[in-house]
This record gives C-alpha cells, structure tokens and sequence, in this order.
C-alpha cells in the first residue's frame, strides 16, 4: 500500500507540473494580444509582416509578468508554443512596461552582434536591448504599440536577409559553412551552437507517438492508483459506519435498561410513555441488528459508485437513528427527573400553606375586608396539592404537571395578598393625590394667563375620582385583577390632566416667541425683495430679458406670498391672546408661516446666485475675447523663433467672431448665449493654431534629430571602413569569409534573450534592458 501512495504522490507532482506549464497563455496565431493593446486591424497588418521575412515573429502581449523573471517566462512561450530556430518571440508586457526578444538563432544574434558594434554598442543581450531601445521603444513611449512592434519587425527583417548572414538558415547551415571556411577556427564553439540549433529544428516534431504513449501509460497508472486509493478510503468509511451502529447499539440497550424501574408500576400519562419508548427502542434494536447483519457483505474497492451509494445510505441511516435514539434518551430523562422531583416540589406546597393562610387572615383583620375570591384561590391550591400527592407513586408525569399549576397558583396568591394593602392605602389617599393634581392644575393655568383654553383637564380629574368610587367592591372581593385594571386607569386620567395642561404652557410660550421671529423676519424679507428688484431693474439694462424674465416670475411670486402671510398674522395673534385661548390653531398658523419664509429665503437666495452667474459668464467672454490676442501672438513667436513662419502671419483681428464678439460686446443688453457661442468658436480658432505650431515645431525638430542620427552612423561606418583598410586584408574566418566560429552561447542552448523597460523607474529589467 506504502508503494502505491508514493506512486499516486510522485505523479501528482508530474501532474503539477503539467498544470503549471499549461497556465501559460495560448498561442492564437501569429498575434496573441492578451493585453488588448492591439486593434484588429493593426493585428492583422502585423501578422502579415511578421511572416513576410526570412524569420517568422510570435508576437505575445500580456497584462503582467506578476513577478517572474521576462527572460525566464519568455524562454518557457518559447518552448511551450514549440518554436524554432526560424521563430522570433517578441514578449510585451503592458502592466510591468517591459519588452522581451527570445531566440534560437547564432545567425541572427551575430548580425545583430555587427548592427550593435556598428553602433558603438556591446554584443550578447546589449545587441538585442540596443535593437529594441532603438525601434521598439520610442513608439511605446507615445503609446503606438503597433508602430513600435511593426518598426522592430521590419528591421531585424532586413538584417537577417542582408547579404552574408545566412538568412533564415542562420541558425544552421550558415553557422555550419562558417566554420568549415575558418579552418581550426570553425572548429569553435560557434559550430557547436549552430549543429544544436539545427538538430533542435530538424527534431521538432518527430518523437509525437511516444510522447503519447508516455502520456497514455501515464494517465492509466494515474486512474488505477485514483481506483485504488478511493475504494479503499471508501471500504474504511463503510467499516466506521458499521463502528457506529455497533455504539448505537450498546446506547439503546443502556436506555432500555434505564426504563426498567418503571415498567410494570407506573399508570396514566406516565405508563403510555414508558409504553411507547419501549416498543420503539425495541423496533431500533432489531434495525439495528438488521444492519449489522446486511454491512458484512460490503462491494469490492473497485466498485467505488457502489461504495459512495451504500456510504450515503449508511450515513443517513445512521444519522436517523441517532436522532430518533436522542429523542427517546430525552423523553426517559424527562420521566426520571419527574419522579426524582415531584415529591419534593409536593412537600414544599403542604408546607407554604398555612403560611399563605395566616396571611389570608391577617389581611381580612387589618383592611376589614372579606376576600372570599382569595380564600376561594386556597382552597383550589389545597385541592391540587392533594391530587398531585396521591398521583406521585404510580403517575409521576401527572403529578409534576398538576404540581407546576400549583406553584403557578401559588405564586399568584401571594401577590395578590400583598397588593391588598398596597390598593387599601392606595384607595384611602387617593383624595390627597386628587387635590394635589388640582392644585397644581389651578397654579399652572393662573401663571401662563390658560383658563381660556380649549382643552379640558379637569374633565379628566373627575374621570379619576368616578374610578376611584367603583376601586372599594372589587377590593373587598379580592377580585386583584380587577383592582389593578381600575387603578391603572386612575393613575393615566391624573396624568393626562397635568400632562395636557403642561403641553399649554409650552405651546403658548413657544407661539409668543414665534410670533416675534415672524415679525422680525418679515421686516428682513421685505428689505431684500426690494434689493433684488433693484439689481434685477440694474440687470435689465446689461442682459436680455430672455435671461431675466424667469427671475422676475420668481420675485413676483413669493412677494404675493409673503402678502398673504402678513394678512395672517392678525389672526394669529388672536388666537394667541388670553381671550382665545386657541393656541393649537396659532401653532398650525405659525408653522405654515415660518415654512413659508424659509422658502421665500431659499428663493431670494436662488435670485441672487442666478444675477451673480450672468455677471460671471459676461466677464469670462471677456476674458477669452482678451486673452486670445496673447495665445496667438505666442505661438506665433514660436514658429519664428524656429524659421517656420510663412509670408503672412496669423492675425485674430482677420476672424470673424473677433469683430462679431467686439461689435456685441459694445452693445447692451447682452445676449450670453450668442455671446458664449463665439467665443467658443473663436477661442476653437486661436487653439487650432496654437497646437499647429506646436505640431510644426515637434516636426521640425524630430527631422533634426535624426538627420543628427543619420550623419552619426555615416561618419563610424566610414571610420569603421578606415580602419579595416588600415588594418590588411581580413583573415580567414573573419568578414569576408563567412562569420566568426568563435561566436558565445547565452541563454543556455544557443538561445538568445534581451529585453527593455519603457517605465520610469521599473524595477526587474532584464540584462541590457534600458531606462529614461
């Protein structure tokens, strides 16, 4: 068994690996734009130029490398999309700003080897970084993704058909030549590289049948270890299964034994429980022992939907009789507490009784009332007490329910007995607490001038006293719940009466303190209505009416409004006086009022922002109107400034929205939404211009810069050709014999690798990666 897991381990790690490898993107064509930095169309134009050539380019975009190593992931595209050594990755990461060649050509990497040096630059991974930096880069620094991949395509391209470089047979036969031509030279290294290249090529594709009998015996071995390892997992499951009934089974024998005190002696309620939990437990003994006996027979470990079905089947068996067993412990527990309890619980009822007696008649002597419903209570109690005494022995269950009504009952008398005095003294100074409520009533309504009010507290008062007549005959009965109904009532009648009489007070007090702030207020928001029709009377003479008409509305409206107010306030103040007394009307009247001036106040503020943004729209057509003169003359200056100024200059005066907006500037009232029309159009005008010669300026100097460009590389290869002239004749193996059998391996097989950042300040570049 030990072997078998090591195998099913040893394979998973295989199988792990196979997942990771299988997490690299898949290849879609000649163009995988997994970053989506490609249109359709420049996609297509790209494929069609990367298979236009002696190589053909795998363009691959991703959104992050999420830190892996760009040479390293490219290597491994590499191998997973099995390219050759007429294949050329281009990796492009979007997230990380970096770029990535990888390649299995010593052809290729020798041109480049001779671009590079052409360049004053290094050989190895600084060639193909130099490449990229130099026709990738600039493209992805302004964002043309396709440019920048189109321009590096097209130049490797060109350097691998250019005379001597073996073309597209560079990684193979052309390496191959070269050494032969180099005598002892060509013996080097570089022939090794270029043999390992082309057998790399030429066995690309051919051990396909084994690999998949490799993969095939693999995939068997790997079911045969999952049929084994499960089905035995599966049998040892159905085995702890069976380990479970058998504990079920020593549970319901134990349960079965614990009913056996009360079988045979117990009657009633009591003997049909132990009557049915006997046959039931009964009943699970014998499924039990039916289950033990059909589990012996289990399916092979082969079988593994067999073994999940009786695995299922056995779980939810299990469980059900569990549960049921659960149930039936409880119902047993039940029975035995009752029968350990009652007794007791029956024994404390007989000893609180002549307690609860000599308090029955303690209360009768003190109050003098005859409390026969009490009495009567006690003698119900003394009844039960006795029923549940007789029941205890054979009928335990009976007697714990009749001994909890009893305690219940119990309970009960004894509140009751206590509230007869509370209600007792309660009655007897209730005429105190009703001359007291009067008196405060009579004090409240005196010092706030309210003996016109509408309400009615002494309406209340008198309900309290009427209540309080009806308290004594249910009292003397000790009808309790009677007693406490009729004397909650008199406790809310009192209270509503103060209550009502103190919201008044408040009432009036706050119409008083309103009724001034109304005053006040209407003073302030007459005063600023007539601002606002000066400055709207100011603005008629500068803007046309078609801004100004919806404010006029306004101001018209609410001073109608505040009109009608004002007719109300009289009334207001009549219903607040002492005469009245109708403060309930004058609090809805001072509430509709105040509303109605916060509103008005919100509307002169709406009034006075809508005049401030006309001025404020004016005076930004006036700036524009100012201000364009300067960005003209600006970029005039600039295109002088680098020889690029015509024959006739640019002049605002000649457009026609600057004698349009000077000629309706000069003419009141203003229309500002002709106005702002202009004014867009002229500022759109003078901007035209403007980014023009900002165009032609970045136009001119791009010329510039690579002129400079282009005379550089003129005068090293004229210096690189003195030097060769100056030096001899070249030797054998050297230029004109074929490349160098010398050559480097890097990147481990012959592959070559470089990369570049166009992020600023990105970390992880690859080696002869760039930065700026």
């Amino acid at each position: 068994m030990k072997k078998y897991i090591a195998l099913f381990l040893i394979f998973s790690m295989l199988w792990m690996n196979g997942v990771q490898a299988a997490s690299l993107p898949a290849q879609q064509g000649l163009v995988t734009d997994e970053a989506g930095l490609l249109t359709a169309q420049e996609a297509a134009a790209i494929a069609k130029t990367a298979a236009g050539g002696p190589y053909t380019f795998h363009v691959l975009t991703i959104d992050s490398l999420e830190g892996a190593d760009a040479t390293r992931y490219a290597s491994d595209v590499y191998d997973a999309w099995a390219l050759t050594s007429r294949d050329i990755l281009l990796l492009i990461s979007s997230g990380d700003q970096q770029v990535e060649l990888n390649f299995i050509n010593p052809g290729l990497q020798n041109a480049l080897d001779s671009w590079s040096k052409s360049q004053g630059g290094g050989t190895g991974s600084p060639a193909i970084t130099s490449v990229i930096d130099s026709y990738f880069i600039p493209s992805a620094r302004a964002g043309d993704f396709a440019g920048g991949i189109h321009a590096l395509i097209t130049e490797l391209q060109s350097l691998g058909s250019a005379p001597g470089n073996g073309g597209a047979g560079a990684g193979s036969t052309g390496e191959t030549s070269s050494g032969s031509a180099g005598g002892t030279a060509g013996s080097g290294p570089g022939t090794d590289n270029g043999t390992a290249a082309g057998n790399k090529g030429q066995s690309g594709g051919l051990p396909l049948l084994t690999i998949a009998a490799i993969v095939a015996g693999a995939a068997l071995l790997a079911f045969v270890l999952f049929v084994l390892y499960t089905g035995l997992r599966r049998r040892k499951q159905l085995a702890a299964q069976q380990e479970q009934l058998a504990d079920l089974l020593v549970r319901t024998n134990r349960a079965m034994e614990s009913l056996q005190p009360f079988q045979g002696i117990v009657q009633g309620k009591t003997g049909e429980m132990v009557d049915g939990i006997s046959k039931r437990l009964d009943a699970q003994l014998v499924n039990i022992s039916a289950l033990q006996n059909t589990g012996s027979s289990q399916p092979a470990f082969y079988q593994l939907a067999a073994l999940k079905t009786a695995i299922a089947q056995a779980e939810q068996t299990a469980n059900t009789l569990l549960s049921s067993l659960a149930e039936e412990e409880r119902q047993i527990a039940v029975i035995s507490d009752a029968d350990r309890n009652v007794k007791q619980q029956i024994t404390e009822l007989k000893k609180d009784a002549p307690g609860l007696e000599g308090q029955l008649q303690d209360a009768v002597k003190e109050t003098g009332y005859e409390l026969p419903e009490i009495t009567e209570d006690l003698k119900e109690l003394a009844e039960a007490t006795a029923r549940a005494d007789q029941l205890e022995l054979f009928d335990p269950i009976a007697a714990q329910d009749i001994t909890e009504e009893a305690q219940k009952h119990q309970e009960n008398i004894e509140q009751d007995l206590r509230d007869v005095d509370v209600y007792s003294d309660k009655l007897h100074s209730f005429p105190s607490v009703l001359a007291a409520a009067r008196t405060k009533l009579e004090g409240l309504i005196e010092q706030n001038s309210l003996h016109n009010m509408k309400v009615k507290p002494y309406d209340s008062l008198e309900q309290a006293r009427r209540a309080a007549e009806t308290l004594e005959a249910p009292l003397r009965l000790g009808d309790m719940d009677q007693v406490r109904s009729i004397a909650a009532n008199m406790d809310t009648l009192l209270a509503e009466a103060v209550a009502m009489t103190e919201r008044q007070v408040l009432i009036r007090q706050n119409n008083l303190r309103d009724l001034e702030t109304v005053r006040s207020s209407w003073d302030g928001l007459t005063r600023r209505r007539n601002e606002l029709q000066s400055r709207l009377a100011e603005a008629r003479s500068r803007f046309a009416e078609q801004h100004l008409s919806s404010l006029a509305e306004i101001l018209d409206a609410t001073g109608a409004r505040l009109r009608q107010g004002a007719g109300e306030v009289p009334q207001i103040e009549t219903w607040t006086s002492d005469e009245r007394g109708e403060y309930d009307n004058a609090r809805s009247g001072l509430d509709r009022l105040l509303a109605l001036q916060e509103e008005t106040s919100r509307q002169f503020n709406s009034v006075s922002q809508s005049l401030d943004e006309l001025n404020e729209r004016l005076e930004a057509v006036k700036r524009i109107f100012l201000e364009g003169q300067g960005q003209a003359d600006s970029a005039q200056r600039l295109l002088e400034s680098r020889g690029l100024a015509g024959r006739s200059r640019f002049e605002v005066s000649l457009l026609p929205e600057y004698g349009q907006l000077e000629s309706r500037l000069a003419a009141r009232p203003y229309n500002l939404d002709d106005l702002e029309a202009l004014g867009r159009s002229y500022a759109s005008q003078i901007s035209s211009f403007a980014e023009e010669a900002n165009r032609l300026v970045r136009q001119k100097e791009e010329a510039e810069r690579q002129a400079q460009l282009a005379m550089m590389r003129e005068r090293q290869l004229r210096e690189q050709a003195r030097k060769r002239m100056s030096s001899g004749p070249p030797s054998s193996g050297g230029f004109g014999g074929g490349r160098s059998s010398g050559g480097s391996s890097w990147g481990g097989g012959g592959r070559s690798s470089g990369g570049s950042s166009w992020g600023g300040g990105k970390s992880g570049r690859s080696s002869g990666g760039s930065k700026w």
